[in-house]
């Protein structure tokens, strides 16, 4: 039987990372893959956790840049602040290496008013 390698869902990896992180420090904060389609200003903030792709190592590693997004009612960076800092000082399991990528990023979503805050990070992951 042949063996097929296939990458690793880094955006799922980071996003449970920081889940589970955030029920002791952030508990009103809900991190998830996409944004939920009832968010709405004064909503609880919400961390989405998306994977914009990157360069190929097959079959060895692929590179994720992961892209982190705050929706807040005002101005708030306090959620990717504790992100960036969790990533770039931590070890995420399953996860071969975490690099810095952007700085924090502010803008506002068109469509739901929130106030949004994003950074990306880089990551290395074995495929398995």
């Amino acid at each position: 039987m042949k063996v097929v390698r296939r990458p690793r869902d880094g955006a799922a990896l980071v996003k449970a990372w920081l889940k589970e992180r955030a029920a002791v420090d952030h508990p009103e904060l809900r991190v998830v893959l996409e944004l939920p389609s009832d968010w709405t200003l004064g909503s609880a903030p919400v961390l989405l956790v998306a994977d914009d792709g990157g360069p190929l190592a097959w079959p060895v590693a692929t590179q994720s840049t992961i892209r982190v997004t705050s929706w807040t009612s005002g101005r708030d960076r306090t959620y990717v602040h504790w992100a960036l800092g969790l990533l770039l000082g931590s070890r995420v399991p399953d996860v071969a290496a975490i690099l810095p990528g952007t700085g924090i990023l502010d803008a506002r979503d068109d469509k739901t008013r929130g106030d949004l805050a994003s950074f990306t990070v880089r990551l290395r992951l074995r495929t398995v």
